[in-house]
């Protein structure tokens, strides 16, 4: 034990040493973060990375070259994959965690105001206090809007965070988000193969992970997964329950947006920024 220990200092610092380690921070987070992949897609994205001397720090880290660039499974970089996602969630308020009812109910809650309740502990303002998915949303937001143009990004996240879910009961999973993404597509104006990128880089590539087993009394047996997305926004928890009725057994499915403060924060933010470089572009032009 050490006594006089600043334990709000050793907070921050813990908290500092975390963020560090997210990809908008971190060269090595953010290849680990985007596996697998192509070798001549890392090569070309990471060039720096890619010498042999490179490959054997990224080897004793838990990364394979072969076919494809991957994490082996259970190694350091699969921990610090995860780690990364957590810190994500937590610094967030996306934090989720099974909660007990008194009538021995589980239900899922979220962990809110994390970033408040420490600028609190640790006697600093809340901008002090870093908020990695906020930092790694702005560079991909960015990046897909040089790509695609900002107005289509911004158009389809937009229409995506005015909804709170997606439901869908019995055989029809995923049904009322498909039309949703049907008609967003057309009124914005996307191509079908140009959305499909935008929709694996933003919002799901067909990758489940499997988190938490929820129940309740309606709903005695329900699985919660989350949509991983190739640049790893996660927008999407999709929620699905089995219960017994009359005609034997039914499904509801739910698709829940997730992180919609902050990623409307990034685009008003990438909102403003355009409109401002315009108008340097313009002062330049005359």
């Amino acid at each position: 034990m050490s006594w006089g220990t600043n334990i709000r200092e050793h907070l921050l610092n813990l908290i500092n040493a975390l963020t560090n380690l997210s990809p908008s921070r971190n060269i090595i987070s953010q290849l680990i973060l985007l596996l697998p992949e192509d070798p001549a897609v890392i090569e070309r994205s990471y060039p720096e990375i890619v010498s042999p001397n490179t490959k054997d720090i990224l080897e004793s880290l838990g990364v394979k070259f072969g076919d494809k660039v991957e994490r082996i499974e259970k190694s350091f970089s699969e921990s610090l994959y995860k780690h990364i996602h957590k810190t994500f969630d937590w610094l967030d308020d996306e934090h989720l965690y099974i909660g007990i009812r008194t009538n021995y109910i589980e239900y899922l809650e979220k962990m809110d105001d994390v970033r408040s309740s420490l600028a609190k502990l640790t006697g600093v303002h809340i901008n002090s206090i870093p908020n990695p998915y906020f930092e790694w949303a702005k560079l991909v937001l960015k990046k897909l809007s040089n790509k695609y143009g900002q107005s289509k990004i911004s158009s389809f996240l937009r229409a995506l965070l005015a909804h709170d879910s997606f439901r869908d009961r019995n055989y029809n999973r995923g049904s009322i988000l498909q039309r949703f993404l049907d008609e967003i597509r057309t009124r914005i104006g996307v191509n079908p193969a140009e959305f499909k990128e935008i929709l694996n880089y933003i919002v799901s590539m067909g990758e489940s992970e499997y988190l938490y087993r929820k129940g309740s009394r309606r709903y005695p047996q329900g699985h919660i997964y989350l949509e991983h997305a190739k640049y790893h926004l996660d927008p999407l928890l999709c929620e699905t329950y089995r219960y017994e009725y009359y005609k034997g057994w039914g499904y509801v499915y739910e698709y829940r947006v997730r992180h919609k403060e902050t990623l409307e924060k990034v685009l008003r933010e990438i909102s403003t920024r355009g409109v401002a470089d315009g108008r340097e572009r313009g002062k330049e032009d005359s």
